[in-house]
Formats: C-alpha cells, sequence, structure tokens
C-alpha cells in the first residue's frame, strides 16, 4: 500500500529561528560623534543656525631693553578672527500599515499582535527598530563626514567637503612650510618593497615631517603641537590595513628599537595607536574617503547640534486615522573646523 502526499505543498519552515535576523553590523572604530569628543569638540544645545567661534592669533617681537621707550606697540598685535558653524535640520521618517502590507500573510503572521485593532508590529516591532537605529547612525556619520556626497537630500557640508571647498595650498618644506596639501595619489600598502611614496605609513611619515617644518615665528607652531601629543591622524579601514602592510614590508615581523610600535598595529583592533615614534593617535574612521589621510591639531573638528539624544531618538506611535504605525527621528546638526588652513592641519588626498 502506497502513501499519496501529492496534493500536499512541500513543507518549509519558515519559523524555525524567526526571529534570528542578521543586522547590519556599527564601525567599531567609533561613530563621527565620538571623534568628536574624544579629539575634536563638540557644542551643544545650539538653536541658531549659525554661529561662529573665534580664533586668536598674537604676534609678538623683544626689542632691545639698552634705552628707554615711549614705543608701546613695537609691531606687537593680536588678530581675531572667527570660523563659522552652519547646522542643519534633518528628518527621517516612515509609516507601517500592517493590514495593506500584508503582514498577515507570510510568516510574519504569527508574531502580529492579537485582534486586528495593531497598536504595534508584535514580536517584529523591536526588530525593526534596533535594525532602523543602526542605519540611523550609519546615515548620520556618512553626513558629518562627505554630506554632500551622501546621496541623501539633506544638504549638509562635512568635514571632508569642508576640506575640498578650502583653500589648503600645496606644502613645500623650502617655499610653502604652511602649505595643507602634502601628497594627492591614491594611498596603497607601499608596493612589494613599502618604499612606494603613497604606502600609507610612508605618507603618515610625510604628513608628520610636513608639521615638523611647519614653524612660523610668531605665528603657527603644529611642530610644537605635535611634539606635545596634541595631534592626532585620521584614516578610513583600508588605509589602516594599508598601514600595517606598509610598515610589516620595512620592518618585517621584529620589534626593535628602530621600529617600535609594531606590538600595536599587530592588536588587530581598530582602538587608536599611536604612529611609531610620537604621542600620535591615529584614528579610524570608517566614511573619510580611502583617497584622504589627515593630521590635524587637536579640538580643530568642531560638531554643533541641539539635543545630542535627539540623534538616537525614535519616535513611534499609532495613526489611529490611517491604521498606520508610524516613526520619525529629528535632529539639528553641522560640522566646521576651527582653523582650516595647513598651519593646523596637514592632509594628503585629492584637493577637488
Amino acid at each position: 500500500m502506497a502513501n499519496d502526499l501529492s496534493a500536499l505543498t512541500a513543507f518549509v519552515n519558515e519559523q524555525r529561528n524567526r526571529t534570528d535576523f542578521w543586522l547590519d553590523a556599527l564601525f567599531p572604530g567609533g561613530s563621527a560623534a565620538s571623534y568628536a569628543r574624544a579629539l575634536g569638540m563638540v557644542v551643544p544645545n545650539v538653536k541658531e543656525n549659525t554661529f561662529k567661534l573665534p580664533l586668536l592669533t598674537s604676534t609678538v617681537g623683544i626689542a632691545s631693553g639698552d634705552n628707554c621707550s615711549d614705543d608701546f606697540d613695537n609691531g606687537n598685535d593680536s588678530t581675531i578672527t572667527q570660523s563659522t558653524v552652519t547646522l542643519k535640520k534633518g528628518m527621517i521618517q516612515d509609516s507601517i500599515c500592517p493590514h495593506g502590507e500584508n503582514w498577515e500573510s507570510y510568516f510574519t503572521a504569527l508574531g502580529m499582535p492579537a485582534g486586528q485593532h495593531y497598536q504595534s508590529l508584535g514580536i517584529w516591532q523591536p526588530y525593526m527598530v534596533a535594525d532602523i537605529q543602526r542605519k540611523v547612525a550609519k546615515r548620520l556619520d556618512i553626513n558629518q563626514w562627505q554630506g554632500n556626497q551622501s546621496g541623501d537630500t539633506w544638504t549638509f557640508d562635512g568635514w571632508y567637503d569642508l576640506l575640498l571647498a578650502a583653500t589648503l595650498g600645496t606644502y613645500n618644506s623650502s617655499s610653502n612650510v604652511t602649505g595643507g596639501i602634502v601628497g594627492t595619489s591614491t594611498p596603497t600598502a607601499g608596493g612589494s618593497a613599502g618604499t612606494d611614496a603613497a604606502g600609507v605609513y610612508n605618507i603618515c611619515a610625510a604628513l608628520v615631517e610636513a608639521a615638523m617644518y611647519t614653524q612660523t615665528v610668531g605665528g603657527a607652531d603644529l611642530a610644537a603641537d605635535l611634539m606635545a601629543g596634541n595631534c592626532h591622524i585620521i584614516m578610513n579601514p583600508l588605509n589602516r590595513e594599508f598601514l600595517r602592510q606598509n610598515y610589516l614590508k620595512l620592518h618585517g615581523t621584529t620589534m626593535t628599537e628602530a621600529s617600535p610600535g609594531l606590538a600595536a598595529l599587530q592588536g588587530n583592533t581598530f582602538g587608536a595607536f599611536n604612529f611609531p615614534g610620537y604621542n600620535l593617535p591615529v584614528i579610524t574612521q570608517n566614511w573619510i574617503p580611502q583617497s584622504t589621510i589627515i593630521l590635524s591639531r587637536n579640538g580643530n573638528a568642531v560638531l554643533a547640534f541641539d539635543l545630542e539624544s535627539d540623534q538616537t531618538r525614535m519616535d513611534m506611535w499609532l495613526a489611529d486615522d490611517h491604521d498606520t504605525i508610524r516613526w520619525k527621528y529629528r535632529f539639528k546638526l553641522g560640522v566646521a573646523w576651527r582653523a582650516l588652513n595647513g598651519s593646523n592641519l596637514k592632509m594628503w588626498g585629492p584637493t577637488t
């Protein structure tokens, strides 16, 4: 006797691990906001659309003290300028219609609340909220670095956009030490021997050398800031890996006094480590373009916002008159550089 099951549909278990969703990871090296808190400047509780930060530069000279003098100027001057921070309002929102989107037609039906007057999405809602929050955090990170290239309709100048718009000048050790652009070629792992100028380790060394040359009498002294541990380098994850490869090609795997820092480079972590030989943190930021590596004074990158909690606050409610569940983010923020010039920042990357 044979059994006939031909009238049945082949079984597919859609309930096993039904809430084991694979969500996008958040970047482990820290958000753009955490970078600004650690090595930049954060300005909270800003309601205005634009505000300015003051810059003070003084020039002093030593005159002979052999005689009495009524010249109380003597060429000693202080100049106050300002940098501008512009904030923009942003919004992210959506509505979900459990009836019109057929949540009851698939395996999702078994997780929905009882009844037809849906106040929530049942067991699915916390997973959806978690995924949306991750996506919002990523969009904010992207915009804080390269807002005008993010594809969003929110027109926003990120830190990278502001770099491209600035006139930094080309650095030259003999003729223009205050130039900001040290090189423009695409960063690499340094070639087969690690000696190519575009190798990321070699680029970092070039940025350090350029900073050491940036000493002007009565003006900027980026070298002093670097030696005092008041500077850092920023690059993206791929360049971080190129730095490791470039370093190993140059120095091998043996830890020596001539090549310090290898242990930190082999730590397999995206946390900051110091560039060998200096108290100079190398920071990894996910959304700075791979074409660009920056050495900057601490406190230069500015992040301003109204309430910081607005960036993580997700309002969710039932719009009973439309039978929809709605959610919304609203925030206001802006970024800037306090001193966008080659006396306070050196860059390797394109100029347009």
